[in-house]
């Protein structure tokens, strides 16, 4: 049976605004704008699922590529992974104020960085900026809750951080879709960053005005914030994060570039006119030294003196369980974010795509919100396992749902799929949060808090990268071997834009609807083998005070 549920909130359970009651004015408004920072950061982390097929159009990158440009995405996640714990950790020794602001001018910069690019590379280069700027406000603003609140208040109130955070993350597709449709111009996706600028400089404006004593690390003085680079910046742990970098660089590199195996002859050409990936020759190279480069990072920290993550509570049964089930959730979630509007952008008129994905998101979305911020009160009667694995059943039957919906290429078959798949993500997020907290002591709830976001954010880079390359993979075997369309010299270009066409609706299109239909069912699957880390997770529940002790 799981454990009874204390009437202590965790920071896996939303509490409301009750945490925050009786704060100094300066203090409620120094964490009502760090949330507003965290909330605009998270935005970014999904905003491109619905206007990512008209950013790839307007960029004119070859459609076929999507192992390149899948990298819009990938860079964002593996800088705001990397930045989460390293970013908190420089904040507990020059002070939450500068690291505040500095993180959102780094998140700013890289906003307008995207919304002026003009090709891939400077696309996914601003977003690693904004990726590192918005993975940097996450433990700032939770290390900043354990700054300004009691002990008996702050895990509800670390709960409040995780939850702006997730509602953040789930409503980017619909906050992407609202603005491409209302905002003016040719290129309208480019607001979508630009809109950033005055949301991050009211967040800038209200933590200046909150006071330096309220930003400062309890124990601190301005001494502290004061203090030559010199007196802190051994304390970081560079070398981790350099490896950590490393090793994540190189297994989503090798994972994307793995979908040319089997297929394309080296120097050949791609599907539907893809361009050969330049890395295909070396991914199985590179994902052997992500392995060994994991392998040299625990080994740094387990005898780094200030390590980057605290492999300790690894050691905790339940802690370890959960963010296992966390990262297996986190590759099966990312499946309905880019594969729906790859869907929608086969069957729906380019100017349409980003309403139409918006609209197809919308339930997914929402119900994944209003569970996952609810989902505590169902944890406190419930207990974790149970919800968590009924959640992870109905998001096995919603993606089985998905792949029967595609069958007849109709949108609308996707809706009952989408529909139970968002129930079950958000009955999945409380349960796992709410073990990790209770597995970690006292003192590393803040940490294990950020670990959570951390471990789902992993899954989620790990699985677009190995589900794209599956992908490229599987659509050529299936349409590799057709032949150039081009223009017979008896052919007028009426009737050769008449036989492209007939081929696109013919051929191109079902294929490519039955990639994606596979592609949900893998995710299903994904999803199924969550249940070993959730059971674990609520059968070491008997142990949990010889883990917290």
């Amino acid at each position: 049976m799981s454990r009874p549920r204390s009437p202590e909130p965790t920071a896996g359970h939303f509490t409301g605004l009750a945490p925050l009651a009786g704060l100094p004015t300066g203090a409620r408004r120094a964490i009502g704008a760090a949330l507003l920072a965290v909330f605009v950061g998270a935005l970014d982390l999904t905003v491109i699922a619905t206007i990512l097929p008209r950013m790839v159009s307007d960029l004119e990158i070859n459609t076929a590529d999507i192992d390149r440009y899948v990298w819009i995405v990938n860079g964002y996640l593996l800088a705001y992974i990397v930045a989460i714990p390293l970013v908190g950790r420089l904040s507990d020794l020059v002070g939450r104020q500068r690291v505040f602001a500095a993180s959102l001018v780094v998140f700013l910069v890289g906003s307008v960085w995207c919304a002026l690019a003009d090709g891939l590379l400077g696309l996914v280069l601003g977003r690693v900026i904004q990726g590192v700027g918005g993975g940097a406000l996450l433990p700032v603003t939770m290390a900043l809750v354990g700054d300004l609140l009691p002990a008996r208040r702050r895990a509800g109130a670390l709960g409040l951080v995780g939850a702006v955070d997730t509602l953040g993350w789930v409503l980017g597709p619909l906050w992407g879709a609202a603005l491409v449709t209302l905002a003016p111009g040719a290129e309208p996706w480019r607001w979508v960053f630009f809109v950033n600028v005055p949301l991050g400089l009211v967040a800038v404006f209200a933590i200046r005005r909150s006071g330096r004593d309220v930003l400062l690390p309890e124990g601190t003085d301005d001494r502290t914030e004061a203090a030559p680079s010199g007196d802190w910046l051994g304390r970081l742990d560079l070398v981790g994060a350099a490896l950590l970098t490393a090793a994540l660089l190189a297994l989503n590199l090798g994972l994307s570039a793995g979908g040319e195996i089997g297929a394309a002859e080296a120097g050949g050409g791609r599907a539907l006119g893809g361009t050969r990936n330049p890395l295909a020759d070396y991914s199985l190279v590179l994902v052997v030294a992500a392995a060994a480069v994991l392998a040299l990072f625990v080994w740094w920290e387990r005898r780094a003196r200030h390590p980057l993550l605290p492999l300790g509570l690894f050691r905790r049964p339940r802690f370890g369980a959960a963010m296992g089930a966390n990262f297996v959730v986190g590759a099966a979630l990312i499946v309905a974010m880019v594969d729906v509007p790859v869907v929608v952008a086969l069957l729906v008129d380019p100017g349409q795509v980003s309403t139409v994905t918006g609209a197809m998101m919308a339930p997914f979305t929402l119900l994944m919100a209003a569970l996952a911020l609810g989902g505590g009160a169902i944890v406190a009667s419930r207990g974790e396992r149970w919800v968590a694995v009924v959640g992870l059943v109905l998001v096995a039957v919603g993606y089985a749902l998905l792949w029967v919906g595609l069958r007849g290429g109709n949108l609308l078959g996707l809706l009952p799929g989408l529909v139970l798949a968002g129930a079950g993500f958000g009955l999945v997020v409380a349960p796992i949060g709410a073990t990790a907290i209770d597995a970690a002591p006292p003192a590393d709830r803040g940490i294990a808090a950020a670990l959570t976001l951390v471990f789902r954010l992993l899954g989620m880079t790990v699985g677009i990268s190995s589900l794209t390359a599956l992908g490229v993979n599987r659509l050529q075997g299936l349409v590799g071997n057709l032949e150039e369309i081009v223009q017979l010299p008896s052919e007028t270009t009426a009737e050769f834009f008449a036989r492209q066409s007939a081929i696109l609706y013919e051929t191109v299109i079902p294929v490519s609807l039955q990639v994606v239909r596979e592609t949900f069912l893998i995710a299903g699957v994904i999803a199924l083998l969550a249940l070993v880390p959730v059971w674990l997770m609520g059968a070491s529940a008997g142990r949990l005070g010889s883990e917290t002790g």
